[in-house]
């Protein structure tokens, strides 16, 4: 997936510092709206639709990142190697609206952009071994230009960011401002999670979904894809799988191997490379977070916009 310059996700996530296997069933969603279809890099990743709540094998081992029923927007339930001074992160979203569009339409986004809360299931649902769900991560956006992008996302571990002081009382919770550090996630082989769209593609019947892991190397926190400048335009080609979203929950699961020589293995995670850092390397003791992500790849006179409605919920390792 091609991205711009710069990141939403970085800028708002920073704002934001500031301020299994069971099938879902289904839940009432909103009305479906028409949308343009998307060009991934690559397909990777399984999915599992068979209608049912089943246990996971016995010889299977989850251990949970966060299933959304705490707080408005975290912090992420994981806690595996997150110790003083690091603190669990949290969500946030995105919903693009670049300047440089011109005439072209604003994008909107909902919830707001730096505003994110869970969104509340209209009835229960379940995932992982039969586990209940009652809120979801949820973004919806129209989108107007060229490469915009719709999503949501989380950080794994942030530390007080002490160049930018603390609040009155010295809180986390009453807005002490936190950075984000790169985290070990190199003991897991997969990560698994639901997923959902009311805005299909009426002629694919799906969404183009890419989940991604940036880590140092793709991200300019690492400085490594901008050279250590100000020059971003080569970052956020983070190593990923693009999936296909339908409007009945799904349970994806996504390997955390990058293969050899470039090629990914069937289920695992590649770069796009057709843009950005292409000497990037899979660094998975270095990875800041996960987000997904909808994109625009047609320019703004060739249709109307795309509207992308992006349903996550109960994501999960896999050791």
């Amino acid at each position: 997936m091609r991205r711009r310059p710069c990141s939403v996700y970085a800028l708002i996530a920073m704002a934001f510092l500031l301020q299994a296997a069971c099938t879902k069933n289904s839940a009432s969603q909103p009305d479906a709206g028409a949308t343009d279809s998307g060009q991934s890099d690559s397909e990777a990743g399984s999915s599992q639709d068979d209608g049912g709540c089943k246990a996971g094998t016995s010889n299977d081992k989850y251990v949970l990142i966060d299933d959304m029923e705490m707080g408005t927007n975290g912090p992420i339930e994981f806690d595996g190697g997150i110790s003083p001074p690091q603190m669990a992160g949290y969500w946030y979203n995105s919903g693009a609206s670049y300047s440089e569009d011109g005439g072209t339409l604003n994008d909107t986004s909902d919830p707001p952009n730096g505003k994110f809360t869970f969104s509340a299931l209209s009835s229960p649902t379940t995932t992982l071994n039969c586990k209940a769900s009652t809120h979801a991560s949820r973004q919806t956006c129209s989108l107007n230009g060229l490469y915009d992008t719709c999503g949501v996302g989380f950080e794994f571990a942030q530390v007080p960011d002490t160049d930018a002081g603390t609040t009155s009382d010295g809180g986390a919770d009453a807005g002490e401002p936190r950075v984000t550090v790169p985290f070990d996630i190199s003991r897991y082989k997969a990560i698994t999670f639901w997923g959902m769209t009311t805005t299909p593609d009426p002629t694919t019947d799906s969404l183009q979904v890419k989940v991604q892991l940036p880590d140092t190397d793709t991200d300019p926190r690492g400085q490594i894809c901008n050279g250590g400048g100000g020059n971003t335009s080569k970052c956020y080609n983070s190593y990923g799988a693009t999936l296909k979203f339908t409007t009945s929950w799904q349970q994806f699961t996504v390997l955390l191997d990058a293969g050899k020589d470039g090629v990914p293995p069937e289920g695992g995670i590649g770069i796009d490379s057709s843009w950005g850092y292409q000497d990037a390397q899979w660094i998975p003791a270095q990875v800041y977070g996960i987000n997904w992500q909808a994109q625009r790849n047609i320019s703004p006179d060739a249709g109307p916009p795309l509207m992308t409605d992006i349903w996550i919920d109960d994501v999960f390792f896999k050791e």
